[in-house]
């Protein structure tokens, strides 16, 4: 008996560690909803986080730049993508690690200029 693997031609959805944040979770007033958007928690971040959102929308942000700065494991990463989901698919959304920029066979300039150009477009 002769078993064939068949591939699927259809391209499986790509699961990532924050694949379950679709924004930030605030209600119309900017307040953040207890569990909503894929955030539990968080709702002094996120909150925040829509302030910025807002003054993106209303063109208020512009030549300005937002740091996320803590700890390994708090959410920088999870708050980051739901602003730029909630901002829309124009919105580019281009995540690094540490350990991208410290390499033997590129510089940390040469890196962190391509993230640089990936994110403006």
């Amino acid at each position: 008996m002769k078993i064939d693997e068949i591939r699927s031609s259809v391209k499986s959805p790509r699961i990532d560690s924050h694949s379950h944040v679709k924004s930030l979770g605030l209600d119309d007033k900017g307040n953040a909803r207890p569990v909503a958007g894929g955030f539990v928690g968080q709702a002094e971040a996120r909150e925040a986080a829509g302030i910025v959102v807002d003054l993106v929308r209303a063109k208020r942000m512009a030549g300005r730049a937002v740091l996320l700065a803590g700890p390994p494991g708090t959410g920088k990463t999870a708050i980051a993508l739901a602003m730029a989901r909630d901002l829309g698919s124009k919105v580019p959304f281009c995540p690094m690690v540490g350990s991208e920029v410290y390499s033997a066979e590129v510089k940390k300039t040469e890196v962190l200029m391509e993230n640089f150009r990936r994110s403006i477009g």
